[in-house]
């Protein structure tokens, strides 16, 4: 006769739960952090199109490190800019990752809003004495010095986001595109001397 298997503990039973609540709980957190709280400021059905690619985009790949602010608006005919609430035009409706790209670009610049004001000015002072003369001038920067520099370490923050999200080839893909769009000498900058610009950002503590 086949002796029968003690019934375990309630203690057992919950210590062997225990590792899977825990898993189970953080898995529901991680979701939670990407979630985005985006809506279209005209209510066109274009500015749908964008808002669901984000969602979709958003459930696809963890945004949750590259998040600062969830609030987003989606707006046709505007400039993506990060503030005062980070607004995405519609360009890019045709390709993932140049969207993707758009998005913690501007999540790069919340970044250095929120979470390392004190250090900008240094930062600033840094990037401008290891880059002098950068060509602050539209299309090759922003059309201001100041903020120009800043989109150095703004694009470098972003160039290492799509590296992580997408991949080393299609992340540089995207740079390299993007470097004969807009901000041509800043992406020109980082194509050529990223360890320059990685030592910079590391010496001021600048990391996702």
């Amino acid at each position: 006769m086949q002796a029968l298997m003690p019934m375990p503990s309630q203690t057992q039973t919950a210590r062997a739960l225990t590792p899977v609540v825990i898993a189970l709980l953080a898995s529901t957190l991680l979701a939670d952090t990407s979630k985005l709280n985006i809506r279209t400021k005209n209510h066109l059905p274009a500015e749908e199109q964008r808002k669901q690619q984000m969602e979709r985009l958003a459930k696809q790949y963890d945004l949750s490190k590259y998040t600062i602010t969830r609030d987003i608006i989606i707006e046709r005919g505007a400039i993506n800019h990060s503030s005062p609430v980070l607004t995405l035009n519609l360009r890019f409706l045709d390709n993932d990752d140049l969207a993707l790209s758009a998005y913690v670009h501007e999540q790069g610049h919340w970044y250095l809003m929120e979470r390392h004001r004190p250090g900008n000015p240094q930062l600033f002072e840094d990037l401008q004495r290891t880059f002098p003369n950068l060509d602050y001038r539209v299309p090759g920067g922003d059309g201001e010095l100041r903020s120009s520099y800043f989109h150095i370490a703004v694009c470098l923050l972003e160039w290492q986001a799509m590296e992580e999200l997408v991949g080393a080839e299609r992340g540089r893909k995207v740079i390299e595109w993007k470097q004969k769009d807009h901000y041509k000498a800043i992406y020109a900058i980082l194509l050529s001397q990223r360890e320059q610009v990685e030592s910079v950002l590391n010496r001021n503590g600048v990391k996702w």
